[in-house]
């Protein structure tokens, strides 16, 4: 599934799209349970927020969705990293019409992980579409080509003899970029998969059309990330080199 041509875009832009992923009767069946999440909003697990126009299930466990996660989410990480244990929920998000964000660093701009010392990284975000996402203002995924490459200059240049404030040099390198960035929307149709690098920068574009945006995400790391034993220094280890643990280096 992950070809070449997803290798070079991922090194290159940070980010790549893999078309018509999920086959068709597990993408309806996972559509039909994002359509029930929203008619029950907001019950259902649902977060609650001061604006809701974006809103999410951060640990979604429908089996319909989890049924995407076990199916081509498992075996296209393992594609990608040299180990990927399996994430036991999905993040469920939708963007309704009407959403929009100040342009700052937030929702609408940011890299994940946390502010502190030693960040909750991980290896790569593998965004699923349940619905399309045709332009620019649809409520979809929006990214910062190019920009994992300035975060991960940023972490390799800290000296590694001496504790490392790695948050803090996060939301410098934010602030830094965030003026001149000129954010992409990926095109999706349902049943599309985007595959980013988590050091890309990325949020959600305003949502000016009259449809709602559904989408479902995991956060995915080698096993040396998730084991206790190991998880700090596999960590500190990553922010300085960001191919270490995937199959391929540029």
């Amino acid at each position: 599934m992950f070809e070449n041509s997803h290798w070079k875009e991922l090194a290159g832009q940070g980010y790549t799209v893999i078309p018509g992923a999920i086959a068709q009767p597990q993408l309806q069946a996972a559509q039909a349970a994002a359509r029930h999440l929203n008619e029950i909003h907001p019950e259902g697990g649902w977060e609650r927020t001061r604006n809701e126009s974006w809103r999410e299930v951060r640990y979604c466990r429908h089996p319909d969705l989890m049924a995407i996660a076990s199916a081509v989410l498992d075996p296209l990480a393992l594609e990608i990293l040299q180990s990927a244990p399996p994430v036991d929920f999905v993040q469920f998000a939708s963007t309704m019409p009407g959403f929009v964000t100040r342009g700052g660093i937030g929702r609408n701009f940011h890299i994940d992980g946390g502010t502190e010392k030693v960040l909750g990284v991980f290896n790569i975000i593998l965004g699923c579409a349940l619905t399309d996402v045709p332009s620019d203002t649809a409520g979809g995924f929006h990214v910062l080509p190019g920009s994992h490459h300035e975060f991960a200059k940023a972490f390799k240049e800290l000296p590694a003899d001496t504790p490392i404030p790695f948050g803090d040099i996060k939301i410098e390198t934010q602030r830094r970029l965030l003026p001149e960035a000129r954010m992409v929307v990926p095109r999706l149709v349902a049943g599309d998969i985007v595959v980013a690098h988590s050091f890309l920068a990325h949020g959600t574009s305003a949502n000016t059309s009259d449809v709602r945006r559904d989408m479902i995400f995991q956060r995915r790391a080698a096993s040396p990330m998730w084991d206790p034993a190991t998880q700090v220094s596999a960590r500190e280890r990553f922010m300085r080199d960001q191919w270490l643990m995937f199959r391929r280096r540029p």
